[in-house]
């Protein structure tokens, strides 16, 4: 899609290509099977991780309808995230998540698996020469015949989960600071994760009643760490909350 990054999202847009994204995923992972079944185990994990890839853009764009498009900022993390074949295998487990909340112990065993298909799609499909760069690495020497199978299995669950989650949901008006976590730049979100004093302020913010996890974010970023602040210490000078 990044030869197409000028292009105006709309919630119409987005549905389309969500719908289109989904019925992609189902023919990819049909395909799979059949190039199982033939022995091409290689190729049938490619094409089971390229279903999973849609799948999770299918999600991105039903949840995108949901969000200030008008925002350039906004518009354009959500055309990245959609390029990213990360994001979208992370994506393409999103509605089972919110479907099964409690599911903790069916998601697990599945954790090593999505990290694992994050850096074998390449593998699958290309050559290469190994890091001791004495030895050539093939796709058919790469993926064994179980881990075709499983992928395939679990691309057919994802997209399972999706079609269904899509189909009885109706996208989701996001907050202005949903939005404005949603563009931060990765580095900034991170650096305020690791933060020992944004915790010190989230439970700050909690204890007040406020709990909103977004709203949190935004403010701390805008009112502490831009400014080089740090709220327990403002907190202790004030002899209040800080907030």
């Amino acid at each position: 899609m990044s030869e197409y990054r000028n292009i105006k999202f709309s919630p119409t847009l987005l549905r389309d290509y969500s719908l289109a994204a989904l019925a992609n995923a189902r023919e990819l992972v049909s395909e799979a099977l059949i190039l199982y079944k033939h022995g091409c185990f290689a190729r049938a994990y490619f094409l089971a991780v390229a279903s999973i890839e849609e799948t999770g853009k299918a999600f991105l764009a039903f949840d995108g309808q949901g969000r200030n498009l008008s925002d350039s900022a906004v518009a354009s993390k959500l055309k990245r995230t959609m390029e990213d074949h990360s994001q979208k295998i992370t994506s393409a487990f999103s509605a089972y998540l919110l479907v099964h909340p409690s599911a903790r112990e069916a998601v697990m065993p599945a954790i090593k698996v999505i990290v694992d298909l994050k850096y074998g799609r390449e593998p699958a499909m290309y050559t290469d020469i190994r890091p001791d760069s004495s030895t050539i690495q093939i796709p058919v020497a790469v993926v064994r015949e179980n881990a075709a199978l499983d992928c395939i299995k679990l691309a057919t669950e994802c997209l399972a989960h999706t079609q269904v989650y899509i189909s009885v949901k109706t996208p989701e008006a996001k907050t202005r600071a949903e939005d404005q976590v949603f563009a931060m730049k990765p580095r900034e979100y991170q650096t305020v994760m690791k933060t020992e004093d944004f915790w010190w302020y989230y439970v700050a913010e909690m204890e007040a009643g406020r709990k909103d996890w977004a709203e949190a974010v935004v403010t701390y970023q805008d009112k502490y760490a831009k400014r080089g602040i740090l709220f327990e210490k403002s907190s202790k000078d004030s002899g209040g909350s800080g907030s």
